[in-house]
Parts: C-alpha cells; sequence; structure tokens
C-alpha cells in the first residue's frame, strides 16, 4: 500500500506470502491494477451510452471479461521479461519494479510466463466472440501491443516507446473498445475524452518509469523516462499537466465538452499538483516519498475516468434524456466499488506504526538495499531482461 502525502514514513510491509502458495500467485497478478482497466472499460461504456442512450449488457460483460484477461496477461508477461531489471532496481515502491514475487523466489518465472499464456489464449478466444470485423482488429491490436510491451522481439518498453504504448491501449483502445462492442454509434466527445486520459497516461507512465530508473539503466533498459532524465522529464510532466487542464477548459468555454463534464475533469487536477509538487521537491530520491509520488500518479486516471463517466450520466439526466437505468446502477455500482477501495488504500498508508509502550509515531526502518546482481536462468532457460506492468 502506497504512502499518502504528508505522512512521515510508510506503513509496516506485510508478511510475504509462503513460496508457491496462492497467495503468491495472488500478489503477483498485482490485482489492484484492474480498477483501473474496470474504469475504462465504465468509461468507455458511458461514452456510448451518452452518445445513443442504448446499453448492451451482454457485450459489457464481455468487454470487461476481455480487459481484465489481456490486463493479468500483461501483468504476468511483464514479470517474466521484465525479472532482470526487477532484480536490478535498488529501490522498488509499492507501484513500481514489480510484485517481488519472482525476484524474492516465491514462484518460478515459468509460473509466471505459463499464466501469460493461458490468459493470452483466453483473450483471443473473447477476441473471436466479438461480433464486427473492426472491432475484432481492434481487440487485436490492442493485445499485440499490450504483449510486445516488454516481450521480445519488439519489447517496446526497452525502446523509448513503452509510454505510448502502455497509453494507447488501456486509455486509448480500451475505452474505444467498450463504446464499438456497444449498439449504435459513436459520440463526438468520444475523440476528446480517451485522447485527454491517454494523454494523462503517457505522463503516469514517464512518472512510474521515473522511479525504476536506477535498475533500468543497469540493464541498458531504454525507456522515455530515462532518456529525458529527472529535471526534464518534470518539466515535461509539469507542462503537459497545464496544456491538457488548460484545453478542458477551452473546450467548456467554446461548448464543445459539457460543462459538468468539464467541472468533473478539473475536480481531479489537484492530483496531478500533489504529483507535481513530489517531482520538483526530488520526492523520487526519497524511498518513502517515491511511494506518494507514484500512488497519486496511478490514481489520477481512475479518478478521472470515474468522475468523467459520473458526469456523462448527470449530463444526460439534466438533458432530460436519462441513461438506461441498468447502466446507471452498474455505473454506480462501479464507481462505489472504487471509492471504497481508495478510501481504504488512504486509510492504510496514513496509518503510522506505534511505539508500543509511549503511544508516539515511530517511522519503520528503511527497506534493505541490496546489490544488483544478474540473474540466474533456470536450466535450459534464456536469460530474459524486463520489468513490471504498468
Amino acid at each position: 500500500m502506497s504512502v499518502a502525502p504528508g505522512t512521515s514514513g510508510r506503513p509496516p510491509a506485510p508478511a510475504s506470502p509462503a513460496p508457491g502458495s496462492f497467495a503468491a500467485f495472488v500478489k503477483l497478478a498485482r490485482v489492484k491494477f484492474l480498477f483501473q482497466s474496470m474504469m475504462v472499460t465504465g468509461f468507455g461504456v458511458t461514452l456510448a451510452v451518452h452518445a445513443t442512450g442504448a446499453f448492451s449488457l451482454p457485450w459489457y460483460l464481455l468487454t470487461l471479461a476481455f480487459a481484465w484477461s489481456t490486463h493479468l496477461m500483461t501483468h504476468f508477461c511483464n514479470e517474466y521479461f521484465d525479472l532482470e531489471a526487477d532484480r536490478a532496481n535498488p529501490r522498488p515502491t509499492a507501484w513500481t519494479g514489480g510484485s517481488r514475487v519472482l525476484v524474492d523466489g516465491l514462484l518460478t518465472p515459468t509460473t509466471s510466463i505459463g499464466a501469460a499464456f493461458v490468459l493470452l489464449f483466453t483473450s483471443l478466444a473473447l477476441i473471436l466472440a466479438m461480433p464486427t470485423l473492426h472491432a475484432r482488429l481492434l481487440a487485436g491490436a490492442l493485445t499485440a501491443l499490450a504483449w510486445f510491451y516488454t516481450a521480445p522481439p519488439l519489447r517496446l518498453n526497452y525502446h523509448a516507446l513503452g509510454e505510448a504504448s502502455c497509453a494507447a491501449v488501456l486509455y486509448g483502445m480500451g475505452p474505444l473498445l467498450a463504446a464499438v462492442l456497444q449498439p449504435g454509434g459513436l459520440g463526438a466527445l468520444l475523440l476528446w475524452c480517451t485522447g485527454f486520459v491517454a494523454a494523462l497516461q503517457v505522463l503516469r507512465c514517464l512518472v512510474m518509469n521515473l522511479a525504476d530508473i536506477e535498475g533500468d539503466t543497469l540493464v541498458g533498459k531504454a525507456t522515455l523516462a530515462g532518456m529525458l532524465g529527472p529535471r526534464r522529464l518534470t518539466h515535461v510532466y509539469t507542462a503537459g499537466q497545464a496544456l491538457l487542464y488548460a484545453g478542458v477548459l477551452v473546450l467548456a468555454l467554446t461548448q464543445v465538452l459539457p460543462p459538468v463534464v468539464a467541472a468533473a475533469q478539473l475536480l481531479v487536477a489537484p492530483v496531478a499538483g500533489l504529483v507535481v509538487r513530489g517531482l520538483r521537491t526530488d520526492a523520487m530520491s526519497d524511498t518513502r516519498r517515491s511511494d506518494a509520488v507514484t500512488f497519486w500518479a496511478s490514481m489520477q486516471l481512475p479518478l478521472t475516468t470515474c468522475a468523467t463517466m459520473l458526469a456523462l450520466l448527470a449530463d444526460l439526466l439534466l438533458a432530460g434524456h436519462p441513461a438506461p437505468a441498468l447502466w446507471n446502477a452498474i455505473a454506480g455500482g462501479t464507481a462505489l466499488l472504487f471509492t471504497v477501495w481508495l478510501y481504504r488504500a488512504v486509510a492504510a498508508a496514513r496509518r503510522p506504526a506505534h511505539h508500543e509502550d509511549t503511544g508516539t509515531a515511530v517511522a519503520p526502518p528503511p527497506p534493505e538495499r541490496h546489490a544488483p546482481t544478474k540473474p540466474r536462468p533456470l536450466p535450459g532457460e534464456p536469460v530474459r531482461e524486463g520489468r513490471e506492468a504498468r
């Protein structure tokens, strides 16, 4: 669990799962990131509902199953191919540097790549069930980009293309596919809303890769964050956030964006401010503070999609054309689940460790640092490079 801003240290680390256990497998899967693909799916469906007023439950369920299958596939794939960089990473955070399950030897790399292939075949089966050729082509391209994020021969995140490809997959193609699979046409807001969150995701990925820059450099991994360096990355992130939110204001004033949608998107802007402040005060060089920066950089995206989704539904209601009751219920339930999870994450991060005798807060000792070592391949297994899923 990451540390929220304003805390003096990270909470005590939970006990490590037993080697070879199901708990270790769940930790390897990094299921906490699935909230992003859940919100992305709801975001895309809401854009379609806002345009047409129609909703199909079966296609929503298929889209969500595909989103989760592909997202988990990416996690397992990246854990395997990013193992060398994860082992070389001296300061992983709760949100970067991999799950540490393979690094700690709790499961074998073969388990991870095996799960990735199972989920790949699951995603392909779901693609075949999609109704139109253009939906299947879009889903196929999404799956390919997700797989080759770290897998050879493309290994996009090793050639300064990871940030853009991750944004295109999760926040570009993801919402578009969810909208395409719903009945009716696509609305005018689709281009702006997906472009907005995809651009935010590029900036977020820069921060996440910045957290792993030491390990990436040691294994020769050339991310865009590594090429920019901390100082230029901070300038790019700050300017990018300012330009995007200025765009929201301009589109609202020109009545391209409904006022309630613009207000919802601007409501999340202070989260970007927290990240900018952390970057400008060199928080990424501090193990405890870097958790807060990566946490809020990650939360900006699901917060934005959740707020936009609710605002689109509110806009329909204000116009006298409410969305179908079933989708209102599903969207509201999705937002509630995410809100409860976010509250618990922040509350746990703000809970300090207390001394048993005095009752005063004490900072836990910093995590042990290990000299990066070159990983040993399994017998008959080639040495792989790589890092965790975004």
